[in-house]
Parts: C-alpha cells; sequence; structure tokens
C-alpha cells in the first residue's frame, strides 16, 4: 500500500517536472518586457472635458484609442495606452526617446473628446535596460538557490518538497504572465523575488506544525494530518493582510505600482494553490500512510516543549524593553526630519530629473560645472555607479526638451555620442497628486488590515497589530531620515510590503494567543511567552526566507531597486521583532491579565 503512494508520488512529481521543463523555453520567449528593459519613453496626460461636462469613463477610453492608433501609424510596436484614475492617460512608447516625431504628434492630436495636458513624462534609455534585466535576473535565481538550500538544511526532505512546489508556483506566475500578455516590468519581477518569500511562509507554517504534533507524541501520518489542518486557517489569515494590502495598492497606486500589485495579488493566489494545496497532497502521499517516526531523512523532534532552547524565558519583559528602544529611535528620526526634511524623489516634489551615464569616470564638481554651463542651475548632482560614470542631476524646475539637449550636449561635446541618458519629469501638480494618493495608500491599508484582524479575532488584537506596524513604518522613515536617503515611488511599495508582512506575523502570533485562550480562559504572562516560544522559530525562519530575497535584490539587483529592497529590509526586521514583542505585550496590556476576555473565532 505505501508503495503505491509512493509510486503516485513520484509520478506527479515527475510530470509536473517534465511540464514545466518543456515550456519554460516558449514561456520565455514570449513573455512581454516592459519599457524598462527595452528603452523608451513615458507620458502621463490629465485630461478635461472639452464642452466643461463630466469627464465620463467611456470618453477617456475613445481618446486612448486615438493616441494608440496614432503611436501605431508611427511604427512604435505595441504602444501601451492605460487610464489611471479618472481623469489621466500613462502612454507607454517602446524603442522611443525624447524628441523623436512620435512625441510631437502625440501632442498634436485634435479631434479628441478631451483636452490633454502632459503632467509626467520619463526617457528609459541606457542608463536601464537590458543590464536591469539581467541583474535583476541574477538577484533573483541567486535568492531562490539561497532560499531552496535554506529549506533543505532546515527541513531536508520536506524542504526538497517546498523546493519544488515553490518552483511550480513561480511556473505558474510566468504562465499568467504570458497568457494575459502582461508586461514584465521591474517592479513585477521585484514581485517575482517576495514571492518566493511568500511561498516558504505557508510552507514553513505548516512544517512547524506538524513538529509540533510531533513532539506532542503524534506518528508521521498523525503529524502532517494534524499540523496541515492547525496550519490551514493560520496561513489563510496571513495570506490574507498581504493579498488586501495588494487590492489597495492596485486600487489607488499607480504605473509600475499597479504592476507590483497585481504580480503580488497573482502570487499569492498561486502560491496557495502550490503550496499549501499541492504540497499538503505531495506530503501524504510521500510519508502521509508511515507508521514510523521518520520524515524523509529526519526524525520528528520528540522533545517536550519545557526542554525548549529559550523555554521559560521572559518574552513579554522584551516588549517592554522593545517598546523603549522604538520610542527612543523615533524621536531621533523625528529630530532629523525636523533639522533636515525628507530626501524626496522627483516624482513627490515636481521639477526634471536627469540621469547620464558616460563612458568614463567623472567628478562631482566637473558634473556640476559642465551642467551650470549649459545655462541651467542644478538643485543636486550626485555621483554614482561602479565606474563613478553615472550623474543623477535633480533640478526644481520643469525643463522642456530643448534644456535637457542643453543639458546633455555639454557632456557629448567631451565624450561624443557614447553619452546616454534618462528623463523624469513631473509637473508640481501631479506631484502634490501623487504624494496624496501615497499618503492614502499606506493609510487605507492600515484600516483595511486592521479592520481585518477586528473582524477575525478583536479590537485588542486589532489595535495592538496596527500599533507595531505603524512603529515599523516609523521606524523604516526615521531610518531614511537619519541617513538622508532617497525616498522614490518604490519607497510606497517597500511599505505596504512591510505592513502586510509585519500583520502576517501578528496574525500568526495572535492565532496561537487565541488557541491557547480556549484552554485558559484569561489572558496571562506565561500565555503570552509560551504562545511565543512556539511560533518564534516559524516566525525568524519565514522573515530570514524574505530578508534573503531582500539582500539578493540590494547586492546583485538593478541599481533602482537598492533604496527598495533596503527598505524591505530595515521594515522586515524590526516589523518581525515588533510583532514577536511588541504587539502581545500590548496586547496583555489592554486586555487585563486574569480578566475574563471575548474570543472571536470565525472560520
Amino acid at each position: 500500500m505505501e508503495k503505491s503512494y509512493r509510486g503516485q508520488f513520484w509520478g506527479i512529481v515527475i510530470v509536473l517536472l517534465a511540464i514545466m521543463a518543456t515550456t519554460f523555453p516558449s514561456l520565455v520567449r514570449h513573455t512581454r518586457l516592459g519599457l524598462e528593459f527595452k528603452g523608451g519613453y513615458e507620458i502621463v496626460y490629465q485630461a478635461t472635458p472639452v464642452t466643461g461636462n463630466e469627464l465620463k469613463h467611456a470618453t477617456l477610453v475613445k481618446a486612448a484609442d486615438t493616441l494608440a492608433e496614432v503611436a501605431n501609424k508611427q511604427g512604435v510596436a505595441e504602444p501601451l495606452v492605460n487610464i489611471m484614475g479618472n481623469n489621466q492617460i500613462r502612454v507607454e512608447l517602446a524603442g522611443v526617446k525624447a524628441g523623436d516625431p512620435v512625441i510631437a504628434d502625440l501632442h498634436k492630436v485634435t479631434g479628441l473628446p478631451v483636452t490633454l495636458t502632459e503632467k509626467y513624462s520619463e526617457t528609459v534609455g541606457g542608463v536601464l535596460g537590458g543590464n536591469d534585466l539581467h541583474d535583476t535576473i541574477v538577484a533573483g535565481l541567486v535568492a531562490l538557490a539561497a532560499i531552496f538550500s535554506f529549506l533543505v538544511l532546515a527541513y531536508r526532505g520536506k524542504g526538497l518538497i517546498a523546493a519544488f512546489t515553490t518552483s511550480v508556483s513561480l511556473w505558474l506566475l510566468l504562465s499568467a504572465f504570458v497568457l494575459l500578455h502582461a508586461p514584465l516590468s521591474l517592479s513585477a519581477i521585484v514581485a517575482f523575488v517576495l514571492a518566493i518569500g511568500i511561498a516558504s511562509d505557508a510552507n514553513i507554517i505548516a512544517f512547524e506544525r506538524s513538529h509540533e504534533e510531533a513532539r506532542g507524541g503524534a506518528v508521521v501520518h498523525q503529524a502532517l494530518a494534524h499540523g496541515a489542518k492547525k496550519s490551514f486557517r493560520t496561513i489563510l489569515d496571513a495570506n490574507a493582510t498581504v493579498f488586501l494590502c495588494a487590492i489597495i495598492l492596485l486600487a489607488v497606486g499607480i504605473g509600475p505600482i499597479r504592476g507590483f500589485a497585481l504580480t503580488t495579488m497573482l502570487s499569492i493566489v498561486l502560491s496557495f494553490l502550490a503550496n499549501v494545496l499541492l504540497a499538503h497532497w505531495l506530503l501524504h502521499l510521500a510519508y502521509g500512510h508511515d507508521q514510523g517516526r521518520r520524515l524523509f531523512w529526519r526524525r520528528h523532534d520528540t522533545s517536550n516543549v519545557a526542554a525548549m532552547p529559550h523555554a521559560g524565558r521572559d518574552y513579554v519583559r522584551y516588549g517592554i524593553l522593545a517598546i523603549s528602544g522604538c520610542v527612543l529611535f523615533l524621536l531621533a528620526g523625528g529630530y532629523s526630519l525636523a533639522t533636515k526634511p525628507l530626501n524626496l524623489d522627483i516624482e513627490f516634489k515636481a521639477g526634471t530629473a536627469l540621469d547620464i551615464q558616460l563612458p568614463q569616470a567623472i567628478t562631482q564638481d566637473v558634473a556640476t560645472q559642465r551642467i551650470t554651463d549649459s545655462g541651467i542651475a542644478p538643485a543636486t548632482v550626485a555621483i554614482g555607479g561602479t565606474g563613478h560614470n553615472m550623474i543623477a542631476a535633480r533640478f526644481d524646475d520643469v525643463l522642456d526638451t530643448g534644456q535637457v539637449n542643453a543639458v546633455v550636449g555639454q557632456f557629448r561635446k567631451t565624450y561624443g555620442p557614447a553619452v546616454t541618458f534618462a528623463e523624469n519629469t513631473a509637473d508640481p501638480g501631479v506631484a502634490r497628486s501623487l504624494a496624496r494618493r501615497s499618503i492614502m495608500v499606506v493609510l487605507l491599508s492600515l484600516l483595511g488590515t486592521a479592520l481585518f484582524i477586528l473582524w477575525r479575532f478583536n479590537w485588542r488584537m486589532s489595535l495592538a497589530s496596527v500599533v507595531s506596524v505603524v512603529s515599523s513604518v516609523l521606524f523604516v522613515m526615521s531610518c531614511f531620515a537619519l541617513l538622508h536617503l532617497e525616498i522614490d515611488i518604490t519607497f510606497i511599495a517597500a511599505m505596504l510590503i512591510v505592513i502586510g508582512y509585519a500583520l502576517n506575523e501578528a496574525v500568526v502570533v495572535f492565532d496561537r494567543i487565541r488557541e491557547r485562550l480556549h484552554d485558559a480562559g484569561r489572558p496571562s504572562v506565561e500565555l503570552v511567552n509560551v504562545s511565543i516560544q512556539q511560533v518564534l522559530k516559524r516566525s525568524l525562519y519565514t522573515v530570514l526566507t524574505v530578508v534573503i530575497g531582500a539582500v539578493s535584490l540590494f547586492t546583485f539587483g538593478a541599481e533602482p531597486l537598492q533604496m527598495f529592497s533596503l527598505a524591505i529590509f530595515l521594515g522586515l526586521v524590526w516589523g518581525t521583532f515588533a510583532s514577536l514583542f511588541i504587539a502581545p505585550r500590548l496586547w496583555l496590556a489592554f486586555a487585563k491579565p486574569g480578566v475574563q476576555v471575548d474570543i472571536i473565532d470565525r472560520a
């Protein structure tokens, strides 16, 4: 009987591996690359009705279709024209550069049912493109290899199954992109890397639950069955918090942030199918009928909870210390903000940003002087790149095409046509709108997840979770303020990921506290300490998998992703710490130890 189940296991694995191996080359060939990787030009228009009447969606659709038709007539391959919000149209033109005739043609289109005003434009040229794609893919592969190695070392045979099902979920995600004909943008690839952490989380929760059952005396098939059953709701709640953040980001976000949100939502759904349903099925077939105590190469941990490392520690006391340290650090960050404003990207404060790449190194003084010689004074000039050949110039005023060419021309006089550049322009109206929408996204995400936890648990746990998550967001902002690091639109996406994962961790902790409350009935220091002890290893393992992805992006990924990766790293480390120690301590204070509390247990 057991051999029959093992045969089914290997049959499923071999068939899925064969399907993935044979279809992967075709999926790669048919993957549609986004503007960041092909190079091109992006324009955001604001539409106003010609007659002064209310602007209808059908009118925007008609205008967008006309713009796409004009671009097609000029020979632009597959122009992307999308409606954003209630009054904006976003145009992406692959292979187009600033000054190309198609841009002028779009600006002077007549006969439209609306008046179009250019509010934002960006050139994606030699500074981005192919190098970013290569670097980001390398970062993803390094993260994948590191996470898979960790899973195998930590869980042996079960880790191999987790690595396999995670590969299946990534294959499904790539297939969805091809079927939907969605462009694979830089932000989407970031979501791919983070999807690995989401997938690993589900497996780690289930594995640690099965180990707990084994410590209670269960044999393999019992431990797997009970572990899967008890972990299912926790996994569902944890993924729901991240999914909710992604929905809000999709609804309110713009441009690449929407692509990031959509990819995150798809990854959660597909990861649930592969790393919960498929993984549980494979584990059941592999060892679900084993009456022994061995699961693949490793015996179940049968040690008693009281004999575990760190057992008996007062984690509640750590919460008090964590809250004190958090307050002191946030005060330092607040002081930094009071003396020096946040280093906002051009998207939030209007103006023009020029990223210029030279064939050789240059100093900041020389670069500043050459820009000034063009007759346009820059607000800031910075030198970057491994060869000190990247110039990041920021201008408070919006530069027209002639002014941009004048600045770039100063460098081409010396370095020739090898000089390439990327332009990013935003007018004050767009900057203010983007800032408002970014703040709204964060607030709505906090509100939405707070209401979700309120529904699934109670107001005490909801309030404690939100406070700990807010501390994570403020911690990252304080770090960026103290180091005077640039905050751009990807920073908002990073904060949404931090909010989602921090709430994910809080849900896992409170789910365990709620479970123990069913037996104890009253909150206590001991109850909280034991609950934290039981989820500590799982929480550390989970955050480690996501941190591996963030560190890989920071180390090997494209330069535009480094600040994004740093924000995620800082937020996840502090978010996990706050969810483990601050949130339970706050709940204990709200709940009043020894007093009977209501237990909400909605299935």
